[in-house]
């Protein structure tokens, strides 16, 4: 490789990645802004005194303002600490079920020979290219049925249409990828296929699975077409939807930044936890 192109490359990703980080870098600076700063004249990129007020009172506590004086709790903390909480609640159901039936139909379709294996898994890929707004319609006919409209329940089932396909053509490209012979020597050991699946598979796959289970999490933490038709306003609703409704009613900048900041950090989390077991999965059987 020459040093030209890879100075291009070096420069490219630069670019990458000032592009994806700039926003949410200025995002935290304003959260750690008084609101008097933000919206004075004189634009800078650091706070000129950095605070944690915002935070503090969105958690229920009062702060000092810039002046000395002393700010109530946010009116709006309730409201993003129960959204957090029930975000949390969601994406972990979301995340036991999607893998308790995504794993093993996608290891079924990627080794089982059977009758429209193929047909079975182009149907799955369709699923995904669907959108969720198209399917709010009859699940929101469907919940009123049910009584599922505004409760974590209906979200979840909801959620799973989303998950359940991805991970399971995820899963699919995985398992197919793994060599035959590692099931075929167990079941020479006299291990059904189950076994084999579970004391073979199962060990030789945990990056991809891992991979798989934060990929669901993150996923429902974010969604947020069914989170605002099916539970805003209600008692069950998420942070995605709770977040909206602060934005869209409240317009102090700083005070919407810091509970986005909170909304960033459960995922950052789960990211930070498990990226060594990511860095493991081979991309390309992916």
């Amino acid at each position: 490789m020459t040093l030209r192109r890879k100075v291009i490359i070096h420069l490219l990703a630069l670019i990458a990645f000032v592009w994806s980080v700039a926003p949410l870098a200025w995002i935290l600076v304003i959260s750690l802004m008084y609101h008097h700063e933000f919206g004075s004249a004189d634009i800078h990129l650091l706070p000129d005194q950095p605070t944690l007020a915002n935070y503090i009172r969105l958690l229920g506590g009062s702060a000092a303002n810039w002046d000395g004086s002393r700010m109530e709790p946010n009116a709006y903390g309730p409201l993003i600490r129960t959204g957090l909480l029930n975000s949390a609640e969601v994406a972990v159901l979301v995340t036991v079920v999607s893998m308790l039936v995504a794993v093993p139909a996608a290891y079924a379709l990627a080794r089982v020979q059977m009758r429209f294996r193929q047909a079975g898994l182009l149907t799955v890929v369709a699923t995904r290219a669907i959108p969720p707004v198209a399917t709010t319609v009859p699940f929101f006919t469907l919940y009123q049925a049910l009584n599922l409209a505004g409760t974590k329940t209906g979200l979840v089932i909801a959620h799973l249409t989303i998950t359940v396909p991805l991970l399971v053509w995820i899963g699919t490209s995985f398992f197919g990828g793994l060599p035959p012979g590692l099931e075929r020597i167990a079941q020479v050991d006299g291990c059904s296929r189950w076994q084999a699946f579970w004391r073979i598979v199962v060990p030789a796959s945990r990056p991809a699975m891992t991979a798989m289970a934060v990929i669901a999490f993150l996923t429902s933490w974010d969604e947020f077409t069914f989170a605002l038709i099916f539970n805003t306003g209600t008692p069950a609703q998420t942070f995605p939807a709770a977040l909206s409704s602060m934005f869209f009613q409240v317009s102090v900048p700083t005070e919407v930044a810091s509970a986005t900041v909170l909304g960033l950090i459960p995922p950052l989390v789960v990211a930070a936890i498990f990226q060594r077991y990511i860095r493991k999965v081979n991309l390309v059987g992916l």
